[in-house]
């Protein structure tokens, strides 16, 4: 599997609209956490028609997020995807400094928190067919602090290099959930919930936010 390119980040307001979108924002997660699948498999994931996640999928290829997989073909009445990069990211520019860039980046921060916190009352609902041992090992918390910009900046940046030491840790130990040439579609299905990979190990949503408030 070719290897991704690093994280984007999001500039263009028309990339921003793009992703502003509940359904391609949901389908770029799925395919994240998939690494790569056909418009039917994505189209079982998020609960829509294999047409209608074709015609994002295009809109998403068009505007750099995914690509196509033609590597991973083994029936060519089939489509592979992939996303483009290891992520995206963006900030809201800042007030009066081209508004529709601004308006874009609320839409899409709006549309992400709302998948954010659709996942995690999917994670209430879910809970007890997990089991014991992820009931108790998920995480749910929050705290204050008082901290100047430079000092949350710093963290942020301490916090991601956690998150990369871990995701690299699984991905080195973890065999890739992309199927070879000589697998069929049907084949990369995902697991029951409880129920992943041999060693134990599921994709882990993690979210965070950290702002400035006045009590």
């Amino acid at each position: 599997m070719a290897p991704r390119k690093p994280s984007r980040r999001l500039e263009d307001v028309q990339d921003l609209r793009v992703m502003a979108h509940p359904l391609r924002v949901r389908l770029y997660y799925a395919l994240t956490a998939l690494e790569a699948a056909t418009a039917s498999r994505l189209a079982e994931s998020v609960g829509e028609s294999p047409a209608l996640v074709s015609y994002h999928l295009r809109q998403l290829r068009d505007h750099g997020f995914v690509e196509e997989a033609p590597d991973l073909v083994s029936d060519r009445r089939e489509r592979w995807w992939r996303p483009s990069t290891e992520g995206f990211r963006f900030s809201l520019p800042e007030a009066g400094d081209v508004p529709e860039a601004r308006a874009a980046a609320v839409a899409l921060q709006r549309t992400a928190l709302a998948n954010q916190l659709e996942r995690l009352e999917s994670w209430r609902d879910e809970q007890p067919s997990w089991g014991p041992a992820w009931s108790e090992a998920a995480v749910s918390s929050d705290t204050l602090m008082r901290l100047t910009p430079d000092e949350l900046t710093a963290m942020d940046d301490e916090l991601h290099a956690v998150l990369r030491t871990y995701r690299e840790r699984a991905r080195d130990r973890s065999p890739s959930t992309t199927p070879d040439q000589d697998t069929a579609p049907e084949a990369a299905e995902a697991p029951e919930p409880g129920r992943g990979a041999p060693d134990g190990r599921e994709h882990v949503f993690l979210f965070l936010h950290a702002f400035p408030f006045r009590p």
